[in-house]
């Protein structure tokens, strides 16, 4: 009887540990060389146990010795009339990089306008879906729409959210990336063109603000210009 006993749960541990390899967190990690020699890494977690930490720890992992500089994390695709959900996907490079709208591969598209919008009049505090865009914010949101079709043909647009540095840094990239996709989805659905449109969220990387330390209601009023989300258009 015992024998008995020990064989199924030794049969029992097995199935466990198939169950447990067969829907772990799983993977895939490609890296990209960029033309000033840098590499770009993306890493996408697709795994029934996986979690935006997964693409973290596997950037962790890459960049060593090295800090990770997230350049964009998705969680999932908001399109004006669709919720399903997509893989993470996580783009970072190893070290110290400048935010994404910086890059090299930027830099060579000339930008025709660039509108700045204060985050504050735009969203709800703390908010980033389309229904918590404050009336102030649709109309700034139109004004730019407006400006964007006098150019006629426009080659790229390019949509990067910021925030300030009160918060952890996993907050504010997710928090400055959401802003920046629900600000493509207002576009797409005033009828501009979705693939022309590419998003980024700098988090609290590119201040613009010098400001004491501290959370009091007056420094996070100092802050204020730190929170906003940039549309560029390309020519």
């Amino acid at each position: 009887m015992k024998s008995h006993i020990v064989l199924i749960l030794i049969f029992a541990a097995a199935l466990l540990g198939a169950c447990t390899s067969a829907s772990g967190p799983m993977y895939n990690v490609y890296t990209e060389k960029l033309s000033d020699g840098t590499n770009l890494y993306k890493v996408e977690c697709g795994g029934l146990l996986e979690s935006s930490a997964t693409c973290r720890a596997v950037a962790v992992r890459t960049c060593g010795s090295e800090s990770v500089s997230p350049v964009q994390e998705r969680d999932r695709w908001r399109g004006p009339t669709s919720a399903t959900s997509d893989p993470r996907v996580l783009v970072f490079k190893c070290g110290h990089s400048p935010a994404p709208e910086m890059r090299s591969d930027a830099a060579e598209t000339k930008m025709a306008e660039r509108f700045v919008l204060d985050a504050d009049a735009l969203f709800a505090f703390g908010k980033s879906d389309l229904d918590s865009i404050l009336l102030a914010g649709k109309q700034r949101l139109d004004e730019a729409i407006a400006r964007i079709r006098a150019h006629g043909k426009v080659g790229e647009i390019r949509v990067t959210g910021y925030t300030d540095r009160i918060g952890s840094a996993e907050v504010n990239d997710r928090l400055s990336l959401a802003r920046a996709d629900t600000v493509r989805d207002y576009l797409v659905a005033h009828g501009l063109d979705a693939r022309n449109i590419h998003t980024s969220g700098a988090g609290s990387q590119q201040s613009t603000t010098t400001c004491p330390e501290g959370e009091s209601r007056k420094v996070i009023a100092c802050l204020q210009p730190d929170r906003r989300v940039t549309i560029e258009i390309g020519g």
